[in-house]
């Protein structure tokens, strides 16, 4: 390798010997198990007719997942191959845009679903969170997303500012000459007229600085080049507001974070308390019960004549907290049911946490990089399907149904 492009791209490619066969390798299998995995996610939950607001989420995020695994990967893996000598300024931006708006949407949308989940459970009777809304928040979001991804896109280019130094070295004996006579003539200012000589002094240094400032303005200037090479580049935007966004960037990851966690640390908060609850409810309706038994038992004598009254009167007696404990079932159904959408997604987002700090932490440079850990946050686009299929039973049933021969000619019919 060229010592040249090696000190160049420093930043970038931190070793020399990149372990680049295990990556492809790595990513194609990525690529081909997350498209087909996607898609099957996205036609089974696209054919639901009475979409909720988790279904919405859950398709936004097999899409992303999709377009992840058919378009970016193939495109990160053209892109290492030529070690991001792209050549062309526009696919260079392009692939960045691709790259820093997937990632931060599947965040935002992460703590929209922790948002939702929060709100089935913990708030079941407000019904803030419809379908319709849950699509108004995806596209917000989507919009957000859109423009950190134009934003950093800018940042890089296939071109390069350089500085280039075209002073002219004659001219250094000049400043030589001035600065030697400033002061041989400030070491002889010796007469008692000292406020007269300081003023000579201070004009004879800006005669200095007026005549050394003009010709190295002039000789120093910065020119556009051209490298070859997708690299951050200051073409567009500078240093300091680089600097700045990228701590925006970094906050926003954190952020989303910090709020998942919160907001699933007081679901399990109400999930625990719920769950106390309706204990404490099945104890009193046990005590109930038997302190009815042992009354009866005490105060009627059995006989063959009111064998059949006993058990019209246990009936009846019974009735009550039968109707109790289906009252209790109606209600909890639905609630049982947002617990364990939640737990699968809790599951997804952890799993998203897992697979993308690595690569968070090598972008800042808390951890020292390793190319095939960095790139193993894309694992996060294969995993959903896997998820799905072992946590919920409608998609496994769903699923079964979309092999099924019968089943698809009896749509056709």
């Amino acid at each position: 390798m060229d010592t040249n492009i090696s000190s160049a791209t420093n930043v970038t490619d931190p070793f020399e010997d990149r372990p680049l066969l295990a990556v492809m390798g790595m990513l194609a299998f990525f690529s081909v198990l997350g498209t087909a995995g996607n898609a099957m996610v996205l036609y089974v939950y696209v054919r639901k007719r009475h979409k909720l607001a988790a279904t919405v989420f859950i398709i936004s995020l097999a899409a992303t997942d999709f377009m992840t695994c058919l378009v970016i990967v193939p495109y990160t893996i053209a892109v290492e191959y030529l070690d991001y000598f792209i050549t062309y300024d526009i696919i260079c931006k392009l692939y960045m845009f691709f790259i820093t708006s997937n990632v931060p949407f599947a965040a935002f949308i992460m703590v929209a679903i922790a948002v939702d989940r929060y709100l089935c459970i913990c708030h079941p009777f407000c019904h803030l969170m419809n379908a319709q809304r849950a699509k108004n928040i995806t596209l917000s979001l989507a919009g957000v997303a859109f423009l950190l991804g134009v934003v950093t896109s800018l940042n890089y280019s296939v071109y390069i500012i350089t500085d280039i130094n075209d002073c002219n070295p004659d001219k250094t004996p000049l400043v030589k000459n001035l600065s030697e006579s400033i002061l041989l003539n400030a070491s002889s200012l010796t007469s008692s007229k000292g406020t007269k000589k300081i003023f000579q002094m201070e004009q004879m240094s800006h005669v200095l600085k007026s005549e050394t400032s003009y010709p190295y303005k002039k000789c120093l200037y910065s020119k556009v080049e051209y490298s070859g090479k997708c690299q951050p580049s200051e073409t567009i935007f500078s240093s300091s507001f680089v600097n700045t966004y990228q701590n925006l960037y970094a906050a926003l990851f954190l952020l989303a974070f910090i709020a998942v966690f919160i907001l699933y640390g007081l679901v399990y908060r109400s999930v625990l308390i719920r769950r106390a609850k309706r204990r404490r409810q099945r104890r009193s309706t046990q005590t109930v019960s038997v302190r009815k038994e042992s009354w009866f038992s005490e105060h009627h004598r059995p006989s063959l004549t009111n064998i059949f009254s006993k058990k019209c009167s246990d009936a009846h007696e019974r009735h009550p907290d039968v109707e109790i404990a289906r009252q209790l079932t109606i209600r909890e159904k639905g609630l049982v049911a947002n617990i364990r959408t939640a737990a699968m997604l809790f599951v997804v987002t952890a799993v998203f946490i897992v697979a993308f700090l690595p690569a968070w932490l090598m972008a800042h440079t808390v951890i020292q990089y390793h190319m095939v850990v960095f790139y193993t946050y894309f694992s996060y686009n294969v995993a959903n399907p896997i998820i799905y299929a072992f946590m919920n039973k409608a998609f496994r049933r769903d699923l079964r149904e979309v092999f099924d021969c019968k089943s698809v000619l009896r749509e056709l019919n």
